[in-house]
């Protein structure tokens, strides 16, 4: 292959890389989680390989990136509708510490010393676990705090999020979907489908309608 194949392979490569990265979206680009790393790392190999490879053509790279961006975004779209689909794919975030109480067996299950824990507090400005009510290790890696002065919550995730119950929400509060839906009618609302966005703050519930 020339040089001049080369730079123009090149120069195409950066911003078709570009439009795939926008296709995307500004989600995976603010936030990689390990599927959208896997992504990233994937169409970043298929691409150079087209360069400095005479069997390997740069329409060839091209439409297998996009291939994978595309099942990519489907994967994303099924499973926000199917919360199964959704665990299996991503993971869910795990209690660390729930109302101020460490649960040793999820840490060890995620092999998360407690020397992991002190550190991540202390990058938040948070000198002891006992200052903590919850900490919540994210899909991606992230341990999010809320300590017990800031604390109104009895969970702090939302119960109900763009019409679907969150099943994990209620075991930690150990409450039934029919709780719930006493809850709501209380509220005037009999279908949670209408509802876009729900927590409970301080006993009552905090909703957001489509």
């Amino acid at each position: 292959m020339k040089y001049s194949e080369i730079i123009l392979i090149s120069f195409i490569t950066y911003f078709y890389l570009v439009l795939l990265l926008r296709f995307l979206g500004k989600k995976e680009m603010s936030k990689l989680g390990i599927l959208d790393l896997i992504v990233f790392l994937i169409i970043s190999e298929l691409m150079t390989l087209s360069i400095g490879d005479d069997k390997i053509t740069f329409f060839h790279s091209a439409l297998a990136a996009f291939v994978i961006v595309l099942v990519d975004k489907i994967c994303s779209y099924v499973s926000i509708r199917y919360k199964p689909i959704k665990k299996l794919l991503e993971g869910h975030p795990t209690y660390i510490i729930d109302h101020g109480v460490i649960n040793q067996e999820k840490m060890k299950a995620l092999n998360y010393s407690v020397n992991d824990l002190c550190q991540h507090l202390r990058t938040q400005g948070i000198g002891s676990i006992s200052d903590v009510e919850f900490a919540i290790l994210e899909i991606d890696g992230n341990l999010s705090i809320i300590k017990k002065e800031d604390s109104h919550y009895l969970v702090p995730d939302s119960l109900i999020n763009d019409g679907q119950i969150n099943d994990d929400a209620l075991k930690i509060l150990n409450k039934s979907e029919k709780w719930l839906k006493e809850l709501l009618k209380e509220e005037g609302i009999e279908d949670i489908n209408d509802i876009f966005y729900c927590i409970l703050e301080d006993e009552q519930l905090f909703i957001i309608k489509k």
